[in-house]
């Protein structure tokens, strides 16, 4: 585009797109072609919708889509009119998003009705302080207390755009407040690390309430003009077809699509380069796109920063193919942290802090929780890593205790709490079992309140679908334990309840 540096805020840009590039593609969905100037119409009319319903500049805006055109008209809309969007994960239970919307306290809220089955807020007949409304397909709570806009009219770069939610993986979900300099500059740095350009095709598969699919599927087109196909469901056949149908240049996704695609899909028709975050990339997945001859990059960050590292292509090229080292993105300094010294030598471990433009501006409403995020102007990742001889960080994992299951954050803690609805649980502990094509499974150690009475999966699997306990939170494997390892202050030593797995311990009974 040439003038995407001159641009402050995310709506400049999106009207120098549909100035300049206005009969360009934009969006391909179900075969159907629409150009930023068609979306730009349907943008302009719910836009007009939005402010009917009362939204104004500032206000909270929670979105429940599916991956759809209609989910990035009113995402766009949003930004037209001024509102902080908030776009919710389908995948939340009811539990999660009613928290939520108490915390947040959103002015609308906007739910599609899904045929997965999977509705949260489309189920709702009834929040308190809201009016339903009911059009099509969309569910629509207008809060009936015109309260003061939490942020002021989104007009210059350090106004709010979008609020992410983090997985909640030692607490509750926390919502990421992101800007237009935020998002502008994570952008302008991602498609300058992987050579992105507006002849670029992307075949988009996270949804819009994760980092990937709104920076890098949605904002991360605009700024280059290029162009997106949508996919609603994901299904491994559905992209091989799609593969062969379009020119789709890179695909950005989780290991978990990274896997299906270099394993279970014969042709890879045009594409040029696989970008992978949300988790670690297994040694044997990087080995299977070297077998494939197409480059699988690392594109590592968090929500508060998106992304603050890549693999860059030399240094990948000159590994053949067979690291995720990556090296801070550009405008982003990284430093390593170890009992508050900086590291600077090879092979020590320390805590990733990072930097620069792209770091998040607030949690929203959790003031104290925002400051203990920083040292200073160093956000703390919670990452571990260290510098290998190249100068290159290779991340070591999270030092907290969460899962990561095909890209999903689920914290073990909250695993815990939800099994124990089951009526012959007394004590539970939950970690994670690596797998070679999600990353990790939920694997739990179960004590029984009765020692003599072997609890079967099935039977722990249906009290907890009797207990309406969402499947995101199922273990995959249990084993039972007579006790758990503890210290001598009562925690328990999950260090050892992965030894046991490593070793094949003979005091541990696995059932299937």
């Amino acid at each position: 585009m040439g003038v995407e540096q001159k641009l402050t805020t995310v709506k400049a840009l999106w009207h120098e797109r549909l100035k300049q590039n206005s009969d360009d593609l934009f969006v391909i969905e179900a075969g159907q072609r629409y150009s930023y100037g068609q979306i730009g119409q349907l943008v302009e009319q719910a836009a007009k919708r939005l402010t009917a319903w009362g939204v104004q500049s500032g206000d909270i805006v929670a979105l429940q889509f599916e991956l759809d055109l209609e989910n990035i008209v009113l995402l766009l809309a949003c930004i037209e009119v001024g509102a902080v969007v908030n776009p919710l994960n389908p995948h939340f239970d009811r539990d999660e998003v009613t928290a939520l919307i108490k915390r947040f306290k959103p002015y609308a809220i906007i739910s599609q009705k899904s045929v997965r089955g999977r509705d949260t807020i489309s189920t709702f007949q009834h929040l308190p302080n809201y009016q339903l409304t009911c059009t099509g397909d969309l569910k629509m709570f207008i809060s009936q207390d015109r309260l003061v806009p939490v942020f002021k009219a989104n007009e210059g770069p350090a106004d709010a755009v979008v609020i992410l939610n983090t997985s909640g993986t030692s607490s509750a979900p926390k919502g990421v407040v992101l800007t237009n300099t935020n998002l502008l500059a994570a952008e302008a740095a991602y498609l300058q690390a992987f050579g992105i350009t507006k002849s670029d095709l992307t075949l988009l598969l996270s949804g819009m309430y994760h980092a990937i699919g709104f920076h890098h599927g949605l904002i991360a087109t605009i700024l280059a003009g290029s162009k997106i196909v949508l996919l609603k469901h994901y299904a491994i056949a559905e992209v091989a077809k799609l593969l062969q149908e379009e020119p789709i240049t890179f695909i950005d996704s989780l290991p978990t699509v990274m896997y299906d695609l270099l394993f279970k899909v014969a042709d890879l028709g045009q594409l040029r380069q696989l970008i992978c975050g949300g988790d670690q990339i297994k040694r044997e997945l990087l080995q299977q796109a070297q077998k494939r001859n197409l480059p699988l990059y690392n594109c590592y960050g968090l929500t508060e920063a998106v992304p603050f590292s890549y693999t860059p292509r030399a240094y990948y090229q000159q590994q053949q193919g067979l690291t995720t080292a990556v090296t801070p993105m550009a405008g982003i300094k990284v430093r390593l942290v170890n009992d508050q010294q900086v590291i600077n030598q090879a092979n020590v471990t320390g805590l990733v802090e990072v930097k620069g433009p792209v770091i998040f501006k607030e949690y929203l409403g959790e003031p104290e929780k925002t400051v203990a995020t920083f040292d200073g102007e160093w956000l703390k990742t919670g990452d571990l890593a260290h510098y290998n001889q190249a100068g290159l960080l290779e991340i070591e994992g999270r030092s907290g205790d969460r899962i990561i299951r095909g890209g999903e954050k689920i914290a073990a803690c909250l695993v815990e709490e939800k099994l124990q609805v089951c009526s012959n649980i007394q004590e539970i502990a939950v970690i994670g079992i690596p797998d070679m094509r999600l990353g990790q499974r939920i694997g739990a150690f179960i004590v029984p309140r009765d020692q003599q009475k072997k609890i079967t999966k099935a039977e722990l699997l249906a009290e907890l679908s009797k207990h309406e306990v969402d499947k995101k939170y199922w273990p995959e494997k249990i084993w039972q334990l007579t006790a758990l390892p503890r210290t001598v202050n009562g925690k328990i030593k999950k260090y050892q309840l992965t030894e046991y797995l490593r070793d094949q311990a003979s005091n541990v009974q696995q059932i299937f």
